[in-house]
């Protein structure tokens, strides 16, 4: 019998057979678009981070190059600085020319800095074995220095006169020790220094025995080597700018 029969009747066979899991099939589509966009947001986030971080490193590089540009251009400025109202370089310079002979001869050499210029002499060249007398060699090379000294302008330098020694022990009648040889060196060229027109405000006299070695003086059996002893026996004329 046909259900045309019955025209009001609801066709329940199409429902009837009708799947069941459409709504899964729904429900992992959303998820499958959720899942898609989760992804590209996280590759959006990573790509924003990588970015920032790389605008970061970018900053701190150039901070660095700042920094370092910065510090170069400071120590440039203060060599001008010392350049310009002390003249260092220029004096290095007058006394190199001046003392070439001695520099040539390795008895002098000259260490300039940004405030001072240190003058360092051998003892052989300054004095007699065991005496604090000036030799007529030391009294010229102090004459030239002071003639230089005289050109300059600006006068407010100072010097200090080191007095050094090798480590060999010594007893005499005059000294009793390398403290006293090395002081009463230092003293004498102080003196001649006063001598020639240097102000007594401007000098000082400092003696350091051994206490400070250019070189070790003696061999592992402990004898005493003359030429590391002669590099040791010096003066050092230390003329600086406060």
């Amino acid at each position: 019998m046909s259900n045309n029969r019955y025209p009001g009747r609801r066709n329940t066979t199409a429902l009837e057979e009708a799947p069941s899991n459409l709504w899964e099939a729904t429900y992992m589509d959303t998820m499958t678009l959720l899942l898609a966009f989760f992804v590209v947001l996280s590759s959006l986030s990573t790509q924003e981070m990588a970015q920032v971080m790389i605008s970061k490193s970018d900053s701190e590089s150039e901070g660095s190059t700042a920094m370092a540009e910065t510090k170069a251009n400071s120590e440039s400025d203060q060599q001008k600085s010392s350049a310009l109202f002390y003249p260092i370089q220029s004096l290095n310079d007058s006394l190199t020319k001046t003392l070439q002979g001695p520099i040539e001869r390795g008895v002098l050499s000259l260490q300039p800095k940004d405030y001072e210029i240190r003058l360092l002499f051998s003892g052989s060249s300054f004095f007699s074995l065991g005496e604090a007398d000036l030799l007529p060699m030391g009294r010229d090379i102090v004459g030239q220095i002071v003639k230089q000294l005289s050109q300059l302008k600006d006068r407010s330098f100072k010097i200090d006169v080191e007095g050094h020694t090798d480590g060999a022990p010594i007893t005499t009648v005059r000294f009793k020790n390398n403290w006293e040889l090395s002081a009463a060196r230092a003293s004498g060229v102080v003196r001649y220094f006063l001598e020639a027109g240097i102000p007594a405000d401007k000098l000082k006299a400092s003696g350091y025995a051994d206490a400070f070695k250019l070189v070790e003086d003696r061999d592992a059996g402990g004898n005493f080597l003359p030429d590391k002893q002669n590099q040791n026996r010096r003066i050092v004329i230390r003329l600086y700018y406060e």
